[in-house]
């Protein structure tokens, strides 16, 4: 009896196994969906608009430029060649942005804007030649409205003549108002701050001073 009780004992673990083999081999896997990915938005600025409001003012200050000294240790008058290099001229740029009205995604210092250049007297403005981006850290580009210019300098003799260059820089901190323009859903932010820079150059001036050499 207990041989007989074996035999059908491994007969129904057999049936049971081949069961559980059935039902895993006829089970589909878990459907895997595949991950989602989403591109960063993409933004752009538009309708950018610089006013002066109560606070904001333009200021001037005198720039000294490199000047040289020319010397003629002879006897008679003497012609020298000066060249006037205006290089350490910059364009300079800074904003200050309320940012309360942004997504946090909105990388300002990527976004580039055309910057006031000349401002008249009705309050309206020319642009700089090149943009600058929205970064709240100072930016320099070359100013390059002044070009070189080589001057025959007259010395007379035992003489020297130092040769001193000025200009008036003007600084301007003003207002400014934009759009921000999500580029995919069209959504739009309104954009506030403050434009800080060096507006522009003018009133050049060259002295030429002599005096006699030591004997």
């Amino acid at each position: 009896m207990l041989h007989q009780f074996t035999k059908v004992g491994l007969a129904n673990l057999f049936g049971l196994g081949l069961s559980v083999a059935i039902f895993f081999s006829c089970s589909k896997p878990a459907k895997v969906e595949p991950e989602v990915v989403v591109p960063p938005a993409e933004y752009e600025l538009k309708d950018v608009r610089y006013f002066l409001e109560a606070g904001d003012r333009l200021d001037t200050v005198i720039v000294q430029l490199k000047g040289v000294s020319l010397q003629n240790p002879t006897p008679t008058l003497t012609t020298q060649p000066f060249e006037g290099q205006y290089d350490e001229l910059v364009k300079t740029s800074r904003f200050e942005v309320d940012r309360s009205t942004l997504p946090q995604d909105v990388k300002l210092d990527k976004i580039e804007v055309r910057v006031p250049e000349r401002w008249y007297p009705d309050d309206t403005y020319g642009y700089f030649s090149e943009p600058f981006s929205l970064s709240s850290g100072e930016q320099q580009k070359p100013y390059g409205v002044y070009k070189k210019e080589v001057m025959d300098i007259k010395i007379p003799p035992k003489s020297k003549i130092v040769i001193d260059r000025q200009i008036d820089a003007h600084h301007l901190n003003c207002s400014f108002t934009g759009i921000i323009v999500n580029k995919t859903t069209g959504q739009r932010y309104s954009l506030k701050g403050k434009w800080i820079g060096i507006l522009s150059y003018n009133n050049l001036s060259v002295s030429l001073n002599q005096s006699a050499l030591p004997e």
